[in-house]
């Protein structure tokens, strides 16, 4: 069925990002609702391009299927069931996808480190009656309840026993409610949790779908990860993924464009290209939709993969390089996976040095989303090594695996420096952060450059704005290019000691001292970037698991502190500052660790601010304040608690008594909030007392004295300077004089 969702919706856009530039989306029935741009790791936010030895993968599967199977038509008007494939009863659709890696140039898949990893789901579902909300429950016959948010999606990888929940950020991706063919697109980093899974089968699982008929547009779901790796044996290669939303509506003729720039065609020999899509709605038995790439002569080509064809590229295919899924459908109803390599004979498409490109993508009559593309061209890039060793460790000039240390001493380090590309380089700077847990020691670094003329600026310093707790910073300049690749051209040499802060050694997560580092430079004659190039610090030996493969861990040494905290940090607290604060009133937290977030567990009580540790009493009770500090590998938390006390306040007295002198007093009291005790009273008659006991005042006694006595007990303790005052007044007992004659009358 011909499917319009939207009329006469005109869009001109220009997007320039530093990398990645999309741009230039001409009039049609379509808009890009989300714009176009890199997707970068929270790891490493500004490396836009990964030039690696390696590639990207895809796998993913869909999570809905019609009802009755078939492999020719599509979702429009018919009832979808959910797939629901991994026996387990907590979860209502599920399907499996097997992440594999290459194994070209004789790399072993299993010696492939994983760089970064995103997870992508989409689908059409409404809530109850409408689409006007990102989340719904459903009931199934026999009265389960499920609920689901289009944000949210359950993986779980092969090491794992059951499922992780992944939430998508607000404006990660596109969620529509009222337009757009309510597709929605959703996207979560997942990096840390394939690098503990690996290879092998995920499930994907919980997606917020509808099962049923959805109409004449129809219900669609599912899910893909895309994965960037890298191998030495590998060739090298520019990759990157960008990431929006774009809605195309069927039944126009009009080509909407996206310019791609920045990568780094290698300079000779054959340029291979590899694409990667995922799209939603596409539908197999209905063509005229089509993605097309510009070749060097300035036409268009356009694009096919094994399971679609040119005038139906989106035709609910899933293509990801032959790995397993379950369950294997051809017709995934609405999901589009696609990753293929781009024929470029004669490098007609991408020549040699190219730095750029123009996809161009429309339809005819099928309606569609695009939301995630990657791309990996076979690249130059200059290479660096900089391999660290541990040279010196507290006074043992050769130190044995595994490396230990305690509080207060010191380690050396030395850094060699080749270049093994195929030019001089220039702008070569390496760059070491030092970790949390050690400082680096004043002047410790020296560089010795082995060739001539030495290079400018070749300056040493070290840079406390750099990172987490500052980095020590080589701007080498010129790197010379040598007959032999392995001849070495620099060394640095630098001592770290290890904290003595107890703030950092109480916890426990910051037991290891983890030093690596990085090297960028710019090629002298193609100007191309390396960027960020890690340390490495060697190669595992023949007869060793993956041999030959450098090792990029950081060099680890453990912290061994357990008698200098038991001597030294146990009545040493890791947050000072006063800890009892009135409401309204403001107290400072502080830590001698910088760079960390203050929160509050109880904001309702107190509330922090998260950069200046100023608290904010709100209401009477306690909270538990806690300070944040991000490592590499872990978060640093300290937390203390502080009392919020209310204000004092007092009631009137209990009366305001008139007595008569050294008659007792009944008791006068006074109900307070807040206060501990009082201060001396003013203004009480002579034998009157006032005591202070369970948040009461209370007067008592026997005056001795005549007169009207206004009185003032101030509060002690609390918050506020608050006074009680009342009224005593005390008369005289009645006197007579004797009369004044005793008269004798007649």
């Amino acid at each position: 069925m011909k499917k319009l969702y939207s009329q006469n919706i005109s869009l001109k856009y220009l997007i320039t990002i530093a990398i990645i530039i999309l741009g230039n989306l001409y009039t049609a029935n379509g808009q890009i609702i989300v714009p176009f741009k890199q997707r970068t790791s929270t790891a490493s936010p500004l490396k836009t391009i990964y030039s690696i030895n390696g590639d990207f993968t895809m796998i993913g599967n869909t999570n809905l299927k019609l009802q009755n199977y078939s492999e020719t038509v599509g979702n429009g008007n018919r009832s979808m069931e959910y797939v629901d494939i991994d026996s387990d009863s907590n979860t209502w659709n599920s399907s499996s996808s097997t992440l594999a890696f290459s194994s070209e140039n004789g790399a072993d898949p299993n010696c492939s480190k994983i760089i970064y990893a995103g997870l992508y789901w989409t689908g059409r579902a409404p809530t109850s009656e409408n689409f006007s909300s990102d989340t719904f429950t459903l009931i199934r016959n026999d009265n389960s309840r499920k609920s689901f948010d289009k944000k949210k999606i359950s993986l779980k990888g092969p090491k794992s026993n059951v499922y992780t929940e992944f939430t998508a950020k607000a404006d990660d991706i596109y969620y529509p409610t009222t337009s757009d063919g309510f597709m929605y697109s959703a996207y979560a980093e997942v990096t840390d949790y394939v690098k503990l899974n690996g290879l092998g089968e995920y499930f994907g699982a919980d997606i917020a779908l509808r099962n049923g008929n959805g109409g004449a547009t129809g219900y669609y779901g599912g899910w893909s990860l895309i994965v960037v790796y890298e191998n030495s044996k590998m060739k090298n290669r520019d990759v990157t993924i960008f990431d929006g939303h774009a809605y195309v509506a069927g039944g126009t003729t009009t080509n909407f464009e996206l310019p791609v720039s920045g990568f780094n065609a290698v300079e000779k020999g054959a340029v291979g290209i590899k694409l990667g899509l995922i799209a939603g709605e596409g539908d197999v038995d209905i063509d005229g939709d089509y993605f097309q790439i510009k070749k060097k002569d300035g036409s268009f080509t356009s694009l096919s993969h094994s399971g679609n064809s040119a005038d139906n590229f989106f035709n609910s295919s899933i293509e990801t390089g032959g790995n397993a899924r379950n369950p294997f459908l051809k017709n995934n109803t609405g999901l589009d996976i696609s990753m293929f390599n781009v024929p470029n004979a004669n490098n007609a498409v991408i020549g040699n040095s190219q730095t750029s490109t123009t996809f161009r993508y429309g339809s005819t009559q099928d309606t569609y989303v695009i939301f995630a593309i990657a791309m990996a061209i076979d690249a130059y890039v200059p290479k660096i090594e900089s391999q660290i060793s541990l040279k010196v460790l507290n006074g043992n000039n050769n130190p044995n695996v595994p490396y230990s240390i305690k509080p207060g001493q010191e380690m050396e380090y030395k850094v060699d420096i080749k270049n093994l590309g195929t030019e001089a380089l220039k702008d070569t700077k390496i760059v070491i952060p030092i970790p949390v847990n050690t400082t680096y020691v004043a002047n410790s670094a020296t560089g010795d450059i082995k060739f001539t003329p030495s290079p400018t600026p070749n300056t040493i310093s070290y840079d406390s704005t750099v990172g987490a707790n500052g980095s020590l910073v080589w701007n080498l300049g010129t790197l010379p290019l040598q007959n032999n690749p392995n001849k070495l051209l620099a060394s640095l040499t630098f001592k770290l000691r290890a904290t003595e802060d107890c703030t950092i050694l109480r916890n426990s997560c910051n037991s290891t001292i983890l030093v690596g580092g990085t090297s960028s430079a710019t090629g002298a004659t193609t100007g191309i970037k390396l960027v960020d190039s890690e340390f490495i610090q060697g190669y595992n030996k023949n007869g060793a698991s993956c041999a030959g493969e450098p090792i990029t861990e950081p060099i680890s040494i453990a912290i061994d502190a357990t008698d200098f905290v038991s001597a030294n940090c146990n009545n040493t607290p890791s947050i000072t500052g006063v800890n009892v604060v009135c409401i309204g009133s403001t107290t400072t937290f502080s830590n001698t660790v910088s760079g960390g977030t203050w929160s509050s567990a109880s904001p309702l009580v107190a509330t922090v601010n998260a950069s200046t540790g100023i608290i904010t009493g709100v209401s009477v009770g306690t909270a538990v304040i806690n300070y944040s500090v991000k490592t590499s590998g872990c978060t640093i938390t300290s937390s203390r608690t502080v009392t919020v006390t209310a204000n004092n306040t007092t009631t009137a007295a209990s009366s305001t008594p008139t007595l008569c002198i050294n008659t007792a007093l009944t008791a006068i009291t006074h109900t307070t909030v807040g206060a501990t005790g009082i201060g001396t009273a003013i203004g009480l008659p002579a034998g009157v007392t006032a005591t202070f006991a369970s948040n009461t005042i209370t007067i008592s006694g026997t005056p001795t004295v005549a007169g009207v006595f206004p009185y003032s007990i101030p509060l002690t303790g609390g918050c506020g300077s608050v006074n009680a005052t009342g009224n005593i007044t005390v008369t005289a007992n009645n006197t007579t004089t004797a009369a004044s004659s005793t008269p004798t009358l007649c």
